[in-house]
């Protein structure tokens, strides 16, 4: 199955808001194609210019829900799967950190994709730069025109989310306990740090931790040429598992599906997985 995705990098003053724009573009004779893209508990805004986008998470099946002219979906705990039919025309955008809440002013840990009345909140907000973006065919232009609305409209980092972007790095080191390093840090509770990271991210501190201990699970699996050769319980001893049931607990939590279901959905050029 031919790659049709593209991966632009982000004007480096939306660094701490953006991972890249990611751009798709089908033929308008390309049949039905099933994709898969893996969890990584980012917010997505997703602009179509073309045909609908039919969707689900995990195992469910794709079903009459569709991406229209504007998609908001996250945080994506879950692998995402995707139809992609002709005259597909998206472009999307991954947030990182706390980027979404500053475009919106609104808790992350409030938006809930799955209520529409929810949902339309954020999206009338981009209806109108929706309108001009559709205006514009050449892909470049189109991300320099939102480059330019991003830079006026993002918010600046408010004090109380400065401190939990300071902290990240104390995530990724497993010797610190990343709540109370940040908490004693910013001389406020425990508790506050947490209720932080939710209203900012729509995720907690442990459940970053759970996953960026999964995402080097994964990346370590995509090393394999041969499936068959996977040494699970090696696995398991590296990265911290109590068992081989607790590695399969994470893979269903995160992608909906088993390692074994798992590794045959990634046989071809159909998933993506960011390595980021």
């Amino acid at each position: 199955m031919a790659v049709i995705g593209e991966k632009h990098p982000v004007d480096v003053r939306l660094a701490e808001v953006l991972g890249h724009f990611y751009t798709i573009r089908t033929p308008l004779n390309m049949e039905p194609s099933l994709y898969h893209l893996s969890p990584s508990l980012e917010m997505m805004v997703v602009f179509n210019f073309g045909t609908p986008v039919r969707f689900s998470f995990g195992e469910k099946k794709i079903d009459e829900r569709t991406i229209g002219h504007i998609g908001l979906i996250g945080p994506l705990r879950q692998m995402m799967n995707y139809e992609l039919t002709g005259g597909v025309d998206l472009l999307v955008l991954p947030f990182i950190y706390n980027g979404f809440y500053r475009l919106f002013s609104l808790a992350v840990d409030d938006f809930n994709f799955e209520d529409e009345t929810a949902v339309l909140k954020y999206v009338d907000k981009l209806e109108n730069l929706w309108k001009r973006l559709s205006l514009i065919a050449d892909t470049k232009k189109r991300i320099a025109k939102i480059t330019a609305y991003l830079l006026t409209s993002i918010l600046e980092n408010d004090k109380a989310s400065l401190g939990l972007l300071e902290g990240v790095s104390a995530i990724h080191n497993p010797a610190i306990n990343p709540v109370k390093a940040i908490a004693t840090k910013e001389a406020v509770s425990e508790r506050s740090i947490q209720l932080r990271f939710k209203k900012y991210t729509g995720y907690s501190p442990k459940e970053l931790i759970r996953f960026l201990r999964f995402k080097q699970l994964l990346t370590n699996l995509f090393q394999y040429a041969n499936p068959q050769k996977i040494n699970w319980m090696d696995l398991v001893m590296r990265y911290g598992y109590h068992d081989q049931s607790h590695l399969i607990k994470d893979f269903k939590y995160f992608t909906g599906v088993s390692p074994k279901k798992f590794l045959s959905l990634t046989k071809d050029e159909s998933f993506c997985f960011n390595r980021e």
